[in-house]
């Protein structure tokens, strides 16, 4: 303890201030001090920091007790010790009484000394607890408020199973209860969890449960499902700890918390959803790639047969069944292209009320006189971009799986909406769609509904709930590629026995709507320019060529990249048109194009390829607006898309360019 002392003596009498404060040096004490005998000159004198107060209990016209009130009413916090010339037993009560520290005979202060070291020791004390108290009161304060910005349920168990249990937080938003409807008591609590506890988690909740109850272990953790009051499950982690333990070292009381972890299990589901599909649609659309370049060999090549057969023979059936053959599984390969987002669209801006208007004409006859079809359209609904065929195509899907969902009839209501969708909606409601403003359009059915095991399998090409023969099991998977290709969000919201309701989310465009403008088709397919083809398949590259030889072109053949570059660059041979693939195992089609522009700028090109144009585009593999031919494709569509680009072509190219 320091020796120095900031003393305050309230005195009429100097010399009896020198002896307190002679007594006070001798007994060690550095002093700092000031002598006060008035009531103005306490009150100013108590606007300073002092350690100890020593006051007179007898003054002429102010009493010691009057000092006494005055240093109360500024809230002095130092110890107040009464001097008096004289001990009278009533004199120390009323001192005490009034709230002195001590009170102490001016002829006798031997232990003066002794008194003071006490108070200012007491005083420290006083300090520190003072100081404790208000650092555990933030302490308290901010786990309250941690507590509730968590919104967790926190318990407190005590292990006798004599100690009521306490709750606190948010059991009424996790489980729609108040702390007064759960158990009081740990045998209780063992009941209730066995109740209210999802049969399909119980081993996960209780594995190690009873010996953390019992005192065994000093951690629980786990995660698992709880009956609401509501009576639906909810997703919650429980974390709890031994906080203390007994006078024989077993625990006595544990405390944890209950969270609500709904959304971050939907998003999870939502993230392991979204990479399922991702991956599947992978193998869609490479699998859909790679057998476009066969049926645009069979469709081009059977239509060559056809050619050289006579109308009358059988060869000319059997020729045709396999074109409508071909054709089947180039649809079959499209809905592939569609679901993987690889399918080849004109996405333009537009009203999908005018769609659903167009569409409703369709669904009336489709949908058949036992199915009440209504549609309640937003007047004033946002534009979106998107192919209008494809977003029909989707109406119709949903509106077939619908009828195929009430067999006895029902109704099917087709909605759109205007929505702004804000951060956690997407979490709320199962559905992966960020913020941002977009158009819904709602198609609901009053029919017999899916489990949660349906739902979450309902996109998956191939997969059907449908008897065998009754469908491909690609509707849906159709609707997810196109609404993803639109760089849109496709959601179900179904109960068994309770109808289905399909949301698309379309994203808000704010130009006005385009204006279709009809290509015209070249009236004579037939030319005579010179037409490089590079393909590395050879039954493609065959057909190309041969298919644009009977119309007169010339056509110059290569392999891969690296072989057309080595054929052009030896020589100055004109070339008026670039057939390229624009995936090859050498050299791709973008890379041949741009190192033959350094020597041939103004070269004409037309790109191949059994992706989607808007995919390919999103990769940067080719520029914005090249001329694409998607495969497969027919010898008529090859001419058609070949004579459109030369004739354009012809339109701006200066003359005797390369």
């Amino acid at each position: 303890m320091t020796n120095r002392l900031n003393l305050l003596i309230v005195e009429d009498d100097e010399n009896d201030a020198d002896l307190v404060r002679l007594e006070l040096e001798r007994g060690g004490f550095e002093l700092q001090w000031e002598r006060v005998d008035s009531e103005a000159a306490l009150t100013q004198a108590l606007l300073k920091k002092w350690d100890i107060i020593i006051s007179d209990f007898a003054m002429p016209g102010f009493s010691g007790l009057q000092a006494f009130e005055i240093y109360k009413k500024q809230a002095a916090d130092a110890p107040f010790i009464f001097v008096s010339g004289a001990l009278g037993e009533e004199r120390a009560v009323q001192a005490m009484r009034a709230g002195a520290k001590d009170y102490l005979v001016k002829g006798n202060l031997g232990r003066l000394n002794a008194v003071v070291r006490r108070e200012l020791q007491e005083a420290k004390n006083r300090r520190e607890r003072q100081l404790a108290d208000a650092t555990a009161l933030r302490v308290q304060r901010r786990l309250a408020l941690a507590i509730e910005a968590s919104d967790a349920g926190v318990f407190e168990i005590g292990l006798d199973d004599q100690t009521p249990l306490e709750y606190t937080g948010a059991w009424d938003l996790i489980l729609g209860l108040s702390p007064s409807a759960l158990p009081s008591r740990t045998e209780g609590l063992r009941t209730w969890l066995g109740k209210n506890i999802h049969p399909g988690d119980r081993r996960v909740a209780t594995e190690g449960l009873d010996d953390f109850l019992s005192g065994k272990r000093s951690r629980y953790a786990a995660e698992f499902r709880l009956r609401h009051k509501t009576g639906r499950w909810v997703d919650v982690a429980a974390f709890a700890r031994v906080v203390s333990h007994g006078p024989d070292g077993r625990a006595q009381q544990v405390a944890g918390v209950l969270l609500d972890v709904s959304v971050r299990k939907s998003l999870e589901a939502q993230l392991r959803q979204a990479q399922k599909m991702e991956a599947v649609g992978q193998l869609a659309g490479g699998v859909a790639h790679d057998f476009n370049n066969l049926l645009t060999a069979i469709l081009s090549f059977g239509n060559f047969a056809l050619e050289g057969v006579s109308a009358t023979s059988p060869e000319h059936d059997d020729i045709e069944e396999i074109l409508k053959a071909a054709e089947r599984a180039q649809s079959l390969t499209s809905q592939l292209l569609a679901f993987s987002r690889r399918k080849p669209v004109a996405p333009r801006v537009l009203s999908v009320n005018a769609v659903v208007a167009s569409a409703e004409k369709i669904l009336r006859r489709l949908l058949g006189a036992d199915i009440d079809l209504q549609s309640q359209l937003v007047p004033d609904v946002w534009n979106v971009k998107v192919d209008e065929d494809e977003l029909e195509q989707v109406l119709l899907n949903l509106a077939v799986n619908a009828r195929d969902a009430m067999p006895e009839g029902g109704r099917l209501t087709i909605e759109t909406d205007n929505v702004a969708v804000e951060d956690g909606y997407g979490a709320m409601h199962g559905a992966e769609v960020p913020p941002g403003d977009y158009v819904v359009i709602a198609v609901s059915d009053s029919g017999i509904g899916m489990d949660a095991a349906t739902q979450a399998r309902i996109f998956e090409p191939f997969f059907t709930t449908k008897d065998v023969g009754r469908g491909t099991g690609l509707g849906l998977s159709t609707c997810y590629g196109i609404i993803k290709q639109a760089e849109g969000f496709i959601w179900v919201y179904s109960e068994v026995g309770q109808g289905t309701t399909f949301k698309v989310y379309l994203p808000r465009v704010t130009g006005p709507t385009d204006t279709v403008v009809p290509r015209s088709e070249p009236s004579d397919l037939r030319g005579s320019e010179v037409i490089m083809i590079v393909e590395d398949s050879e039954q493609v590259r065959q057909l190309a060529t041969r298919a644009l030889g009977r119309l007169g072109y010339s056509i110059l053949e290569a392999t891969n990249g690296e072989e057309a570059l080595r054929m052009l660059e030896s020589t100055d041979q004109r070339i008026d048109l670039l057939i390229t693939d624009l995936v090859m195992p050498i050299l791709g089609g973008k890379q041949l194009v741009e190192r033959l522009r350094v020597r041939r700028p103004s070269l004409c090109v037309l790109y191949m390829s059994g992706y989607a144009p808007s995919a390919i585009t999103h990769q940067s593999l080719i520029d914005p607006g090249a001329p694409m031919l998607p495969k497969p494709f027919t010898p008529r569509i090859l001419a058609r898309q070949v004579r459109q680009v030369l004739d354009e072509q012809a339109a701006v190219r200066a003359p005797g360019a390369a």
